[in-house]
């Protein structure tokens, strides 16, 4: 059962900020941690996690809005759980941003804090809802509502977020998985062959450091027989089959294997797909190849507003997915609900975010798309004198190409419901005096064609919009939001988060915004207040150095009248 924490809203006769010397208390009234407590931690509503406790019995439970804050704040500072631990019983300022007053006042156990994370990834497991996405979404409203923010303007990014996993040969995979399925089965009382015990008494790093690189891949299929003869001799055993190693090696072949007559053969490297599992220690990180470097893990997407007239700039949105997902598909999926909560009216973005489903969704929607970018390599069309398929002459209705921009009928030209392709002389074309600059002769002399599909009609719309100073302002809007994509990243192991598991690493993100969010409001807020009081201080000194003589030596004036 849930109790709340209202604890906080009672005052003490003797606090420690009521001991301290009145400069420190000046300095504390205006430091973030009252910030905090006010925006952030007050605002916690402990009802959303309801669910995690039970109904009708148990003990008290820990104040969940302190634990609740205190992994915002380690998202916040990039602190490791023993610095958090540390800086929660012993820094003033951290225990002031939680509403306590008293050193002794809710002394946490680490399994308490263990256990509540642990509850939260398993209610988002189970239930595909993500309770801390409710705390970020009732501050960010908050922020909005109390700055006045414009909404309608937002840009949008993604980036890859590491798995904490070492990266895998295949043949260390293969042994990885091997071993994890002998634990298993040997702690569920049965045995298996000294010869596959003998594979794995040692680590996978030593199994393969003894092999000649013509070895490797003979050992890797006589690996994976062995997974083979395990799976199929206690595939019916449902104490085994229910353990993890199991599973992870059901998935292996299932991935990586083809099954023929009873045995197993490695699939080539082409056919093996990148969702695929790329150590058992996450099974949820997936493959990506991206500017010729390799990613194994997930991508973070955020969104955040962008409009000048704002005071400040909040993230309204944030995900994180498999690395392998379409940047395109993340953003259609969204775009509705971007629209009903936040009023999205343009989004702003690269070209890896543009689809004919994400155009679609903002025509539905009645969102502008933005694009810095359009998605492929047309650089070689993309150039101020190029001739584009709007310089030509099409039907709107049945998308028939007329005429060129010089007059020339096509000889011949072929319509499908994806494309059209139009054919003119060569002869012609040849002699036209444009047709250096020609999209449908430049490609060669020999031949003179035009073909117009979705991408090229957004390709030309875009470069005739690039014209324009609007489109361009709005353009230059985007770049900022490397920035927040930076912020996003872990600060330790080169980018590689610390946590396992998609629920497990989603959470990370969506805290890590919540704290991103609250810093710059906090920021613009202190800003603002040491604004106020370099005024005031300016008008003291001003009426002390200024005002006052003057009036002073008029009325000593006055009296010698």
């Amino acid at each position: 059962m849930v109790k709340e924490n209202k604890s906080h809203e009672q005052g003490q006769m003797f606090a420690e900020e009521d001991r301290m010397h009145p400069r420190l208390r000046e300095k504390l009234s205006n430091h973030w941690s009252g910030m905090f407590y006010e925006r952030i931690f007050c605002n916690i509503d402990e009802e959303i996690f309801k669910a995690l406790y039970c109904e009708h019995f148990g003990r008290g439970n820990f104040p969940v809005n302190i634990l609740v804050s205190l992994e915002i704040i380690k998202e916040m500072f990039a602190l490791t759980d023993e610095q958090l631990f540390d800086r929660y019983h012993f820094d003033l300022s951290i225990r002031r941003a939680l509403g306590l007053k008293d050193i002794n006042e809710q002394i946490l156990a680490p399994r308490t804090f263990y256990y509540f994370r642990f509850a939260v990834a398993r209610y988002s497991f189970e239930n595909g809802v993500d309770l801390y996405m409710q705390v970020f979404a009732d501050g960010r409203d908050k922020y909005i509502e109390e700055l006045g923010i414009k909404t309608g303007l937002q840009r949008t990014d993604s980036t890859m977020i590491g798995a904490n996993i070492k990266k895998m040969t295949r043949l260390a995979l293969f042994h990885k998985v091997l071993s994890n399925l002998v634990k298993d089965i040997l702690k569920s009382g049965y045995s298996v062959s000294t010869e596959i015990q003998e594979i794995v008494k040692d680590d996978e790093d030593g199994f393969t450091y003894r092999l000649k690189k013509e070895e490797v891949l003979s050992k890797t299929q006589e690996v994976g027989e062995h997974i083979y003869s395990l799976i199929k001799r206690y595939e019916f055993e449902d104490s085994i089959r229910a353990t993890k190693g199991y599973q992870d090696a059901e998935r292996l072949l299932r991935e990586r294997c083809n099954i023929s007559e009873g045995k197993p053969t490695l699939k080539g490297g082409k056919d093996i797909d990148s969702s695929s599992m790329q150590n058992p220690s996450d099974t949820d990180a997936t493959y990506r190849k991206k500017r010729n470097k390799e990613h194994e893990g997930y991508a973070a997407h955020a969104t955040e507003t962008c409009d000048k007239d704002n005071k400040i700039q909040v993230i309204t949105d944030i995900d994180l997915v498999p690395n392998n997902k379409d940047d395109a598909k993340v953003l259609a999926d969204k775009i509705e609900n971007l629209k009903k909560e936040t009023g999205l009216e343009t989004v702003i973005t690269d070209g890896t975010f543009v689809s004919p489903k994400v155009r679609e969704e903002c025509r539905e929607n009645k969102v502008n798309l933005i694009s810095s970018e359009v998605r492929g390599n047309y650089s070689k069309y993309d150039t101020d004198k190029m001739l584009t398929s709007r310089d030509f002459d099409i039907d709107a209705t049945t998308d028939e190409v007329k005429s060129c921009p010089e007059g020339q009928s096509p000889t011949s030209q072929k319509i499908t419901e994806k494309e059209v392709v139009a054919r003119f002389s060569v002869k012609v074309c040849r002699e036209c005096i444009r047709n250096e600059n020609c999209i449908a002769y430049f490609k060669s002399s020999n031949q003179s064609w035009i073909k117009i599909d979705e991408t090229r009609k957004l390709l030309d719309e875009r470069r005739e919009l690039t014209q324009t100073e609007c489109y361009r302002e709005l353009c230059n809007l985007r770049p900022p939001v490397e920035g927040l994509m930076e912020k996003l990243k872990p600060k330790y192991l080169n980018g590689r988060t610390l946590f396992r598991g998609l629920r497990n690493v989603k959470n990370r993100m969506i805290l890590r915004a919540i704290g991103i969010n609250f810093k710059r409001y906090s920021a613009y807020k202190l800003d603002l207040l040491a604004h106020s009081l370099y005024k005031f201080k300016f008008l003291v000194w001003k009426f002390i150095f200024w005002i006052f003589p003057l009036a002073n030596r008029r009325i000593h004036a006055y009296i010698l009248q």
